[in-house]
């Protein structure tokens, strides 16, 4: 009856709240409705994590992982400074299939994204959808203001500490180290994030959940082995775009004005793609679906690609030179 009561007194807000941002953007307001009511339905279906246990047979693997949710929330706690929350008790079957869907868009001939301003959290780059036809209509709009637009399927979001984030089924199927850092970064989401500084909160939430998944999986040397290889593919992918994305963006500010802009940009895409290839990236699915988006967003991929992973360089000088190697440190001066 408390969690019942609890939901009923959220509802109630939200729909206070709604009115009122529904007097002044009626847009808006629809899109914060359809957004509580996925959001809702989540929550409303979720169900304890032992109760999810005894219903499914889970495998070896993801009942390792079951098991990881509370010691990952302690060490976050104890060993990385971050606030106690009550998100991943609870978890929600998806049912192998996704359950939200983001749009990021960028000028065409600028790498310049397309922002949308939302109440408290101020503008971000990137905007979520619980249902597919909806993200879809929003492509189709973008594409016909002549946007790049890159659309993914998401595993995991925060709710930045308003609401208790549950646990997808999905997330238990992740490779464990895979697992660890996917908890440590949305949980820090729910410690720290400022408002209109979109890429400087997801760049920290990648850098420290990085470092916090080694520390925490050091005694795990199979996890963490397993772990550290797929990263160090993935960080030469990141290498070659952190090389070449400043670059990319003064061609395209070079060819603004020309009339061929459109063949010379194209021509520039497939001569990235080609040095790609040279970068020593032996796996071949990550060179592919890299290829395809690339091919696929245009420009929208560089600005996905910076909201995440563009100032890692900058983070790891800060994290020696100012936090004496210490994720803990690092959280804490944060939250001064």
């Amino acid at each position: 009856m408390l969690y019942v009561r609890f939901f009923r007194l959220v509802i109630s807000y939200l729909l206070l709240f709604f009115f009122w941002i529904a007097a002044f953007n009626y847009p808006l307001s629809t899109y914060l409705l359809r957004q509580a009511k996925g959001q809702l339905k989540i929550l409303m279906g979720t169900q304890s994590l032992d109760s999810y246990l005894k219903e499914n047979k889970l495998s070896e693997h993801e009942s390792k992982n079951l098991e990881l949710i509370s010691k990952i929330k302690q060490f976050s706690i104890d060993s990385l400074g971050y606030k106690s929350t009550t998100n991943f008790t609870r978890i929600y079957n998806q049912k192998n299939k996704p359950v939200l869907w983001v749009i990021t868009a960028s000028e065409k001939y600028k790498l310049s994204a397309y922002e949308w301003t939302f109440p408290l959290i101020g503008k971000v780059s990137y905007k979520g959808f619980f249902e597919e036809d909806l993200v879809l209509k929003e492509k189709n709009k973008l594409a016909s203001m002549g946007y790049d637009i890159g659309i993914r399927s998401v595993s995991a979001w925060s709710t930045l500490g308003w609401l208790s984030d549950p646990l997808l089924s999905s997330h238990l199927k992740k490779k464990t180290g895979n697992f660890c850092n996917l908890l440590f970064h949305e949980l820090f989401h729910a410690t720290f994030y400022e408002a209109d500084k979109i890429n400087d909160n997801e760049n920290l939430a990648n850098f420290i959940a990085h470092k916090a998944t080694i520390q925490f999986l050091k005694k795990d040397t199979l996890s963490l082995n397993e772990y550290l290889n797929d990263y160090n593919e993935r960080e030469k992918l990141n290498r070659f775009l952190n090389r070449n994305t400043e670059y990319y963006k003064s061609y395209l500010d070079s060819i603004f004005s020309d009339p061929k802009r459109l063949f010379l940009k194209q021509k520039e895409i497939l001569h990235l793609i080609k040095k790609l290839k040279k970068e020593g990236i032996k796996k071949e699915k990550l060179l592919s679906i890299t290829e395809e988006e690339i091919l696929l967003e245009q420009n929208a991929y560089f600005i996905d690609y910076m909201q995440y992973n563009s100032k890692q360089d900058s983070l790891e000088k800060a994290f020696n030179k100012f936090y004496k190697g210490s994720i803990k440190i690092m959280v804490q001066s944060l939250n001064l």
